[in-house]
């Protein structure tokens, strides 16, 4: 099966000021998700939305989110759901993170904040139902603490 890329733009982020409790170094944590929206009635458009966010120390509630929206095409009739595990939909994931995170990092540093250094590439990506690791929320890959 081949997918094909056709369009790709900022979906929505949002961002709170991250409360750290005084003499507490907290660490960032970072979780994302591929979210895929109905297909076209032929069954080859498709739109998928990558739904990032970073939390602080062990709290389940993030301090910022964005989504980044993909518009994408296939050969062939199909259910990009049933596609998880395919490379195009990994690398979505991956690419869609990245550039999300690049637009918390300009809001990070407009407002005075330390950027967070952040490598998409070496994110894990889980299949969808695997294990994820005590006091870690369910499809969260841990990022590195702040500069």
């Amino acid at each position: 099966m081949q997918f094909d890329l056709s369009r790709d733009f900022l979906d929505g982020i949002v961002m709170q000021h991250p409360q750290v409790k005084s003499g507490q170094e907290a660490q960032i944590r970072a979780g994302g998700q591929l979210h895929f929206m109905p297909s076209s009635t032929d069954g080859t458009m498709h739109t998928a939305v990558v739904s990032f966010a970073l939390f602080i120390g062990e709290g389940d509630q993030p301090f910022a989110r964005g989504g980044w929206r993909f518009l994408f095409t296939s050969d062939v009739k199909c259910d990009p759901r049933e596609h998880q595990n395919h490379a195009f939909m990994g690398q979505l994931l991956v690419v869609g993170a990245g550039k999300v995170m690049v637009q918390l990092n300009n809001l990070l540093m407009h407002a005075g904040l330390p950027m967070i250094p952040f490598d998409p590439t070496q994110m894990a990506v889980r299949p969808a139902g695997a294990a994820t690791p005590p006091g870690v929320p369910a499809g969260a890959v841990p990022a590195a603490p702040p500069a």
